[in-house]
C-alpha cells in the first residue's frame, strides 16, 4: 500500500491555506505574511522547542501535560521561557478562536530568540512564540478497517547520550531521515531502532506489541519520547486490569506479536498490519488494540 505525501497527512488532506497563526500575540490568517526573523536561533540551529495536540471546540487535549513537558524540555536545553504558562494559554485560546473549527490542529513552538550566528545561547535575546492552528479532520476510518504499512529505518534513532530524547526540540532530522526511507517505500511510517537493536519509536508516535493478551511498550531507556498518549494508554490499562510492560522490544519480538500499533496524541491509536515483508498477526487491525481504543476515547470524552 502506498501513502501519498504531498498535500496528505497520511490519510487526511491538509488545507495549505486556511490556518492562524500567532506569533508573539500578533494573529495572523495569511500564511506568507507569518514570518520571523532568519537570525531567529530555532531558524538557524533548531534551537526551540514545541508540542502538538488537538482540539475540540476549542478544548485543547491535555494541555497542561503538553505545557509541563514544554517546560521540561526548556529546562534540559537550559532555555528561559519569557512567557508564562497562561500567557501561552490565552494565545491558543485566541487562535482557536479566531478559527473556530470543530477539531482543530494545535503546534506550539517557543525558540531560544534571535541573535548574532554563534553557537553561544547566551547570545540569544527573548523568546519567539509561535502558535500555529489549522483545522483537523477526524481520523480515517480506513485507519480502524485496514490498518497501515510500515517499515523498519536503516536510520537509527540519536542516542540517548548525544541528545536526550525527553527534549521535544525543533531539531528533527533524525526523524525526516528515517522517514524519508518511509515515503521511499510507500510506507505510512518508519520504526526507529536504538544502537542496541531494540525498538525505540515512529518518527512521531510511539509504539506498541499486543503478545498473549499482554500490552507491551519500550521502555523510555531505550532511548524514546514520553508520549502524552502513551502515559495516558499505560494508566488506562492499569485502571482497567490490562497487563501492560515497559521493557526492551526486539526487532523479532516485533515482528512475531499478535498485534501492533502505533500512538500519538493527534492519531491515537493506529493498529498496524504490515512491518516491511511480514504481516502481523492476522494481517488485519488487532482486536486488543481496537478495543483499547475505544476504552481510551470513552475514557477521555474524545472522537476519533
Amino acid at each position: 500500500m502506498e501513502y501519498p505525501s504531498k498535500g496528505l497527512s497520511r490519510g487526511f488532506p491538509i488545507n495549505t491555506r486556511n490556518k492562524v497563526i500567532n506569533i508573539n500575540g500578533e494573529i495572523i490568517t495569511d500564511p506568507s505574511k507569518a514570518k520571523v526573523s532568519v537570525f531567529d536561533r530555532g531558524f538557524l540551529f533548531g534551537d526551540s522547542i514545541y508540542e502538538v495536540t488537538d482540539a475540540y471546540e476549542m478544548n485543547p487535549c491535555f494541555l497542561d501535560e503538553h505545557l509541563d513537558r514544554l517546560w521540561i524540555s526548556a529546562s534540559k536545553l537550559f532555555m528561559p521561557i519569557n512567557y508564562t504558562r497562561e500567557e501561552i494559554v490565552h494565545e491558543i485560546s485566541k487562535c482557536l478562536k479566531k478559527l473556530s473549527a470543530p477539531r482543530s490542529y494545535i503546534r506550539i513552538i517557543i525558540t531560544r530568540g534571535e541573535g548574532e550566528i554563534t553557537l553561544d545561547p547566551s547570545n540569544a535575546g527573548k523568546n519567539n512564540l509561535i502558535i500555529i492552528c489549522r483545522p483537523l479532520q477526524k481520523n480515517p476510518n480506513w485507519w480502524y478497517q485496514n490498518g497501515v504499512e510500515v517499515v523498519v529505518a536503516q536510520t537509527k534513532r540519536t542516542a540517548i547520550e548525544s541528545m536526550d530524547p525527553s527534549i521535544k526540540s525543533g531539531n528533527y532530522l533524525n526523524n525526516i531521515l528515517a522517514f524519508n526511507e518511509a515515503v521511499s517505500k510507500g510506507a505510512f511510517d518508519a520504526i526507529m531502532l536504538n544502537h542496541d537493536g531494540n525498538v525505540t519509536e515512529g518518527t512521531t508516535s510511539n509504539v506498541w506489541l499486543v503478545k498473549n493478551g499482554i500490552f507491551y511498550t519500550p521502555a523510555l531507556k531505550a532511548g524514546l519520547l514520553s508520549g502524552i498518549t502513551r502515559a495516558k494508554l499505560i494508566e488506562l490499562c492499569h485502571e482497567n486490569n490490562i497487563q501492560v510492560r515497559e521493557e526492551n522490544i526486539s526487532i523479532k519480538q516485533l515482528l512475531e506479536a499478535d498485534e501492533v500499533f502505533l500512538t500519538s496524541s493527534t492519531k491515537r491509536i493506529i493498529p498496524v498490519v504490515k512491518i516491511d515483508t511480514n504481516i502481523i498477526g492476522s494481517g488485519r487491525p488487532g482486536i486488543k488494540s481496537l478495543e483499547l481504543l475505544n476504552k481510551y476515547l470513552t475514557k477521555f470524552q474524545l472522537p476519533r
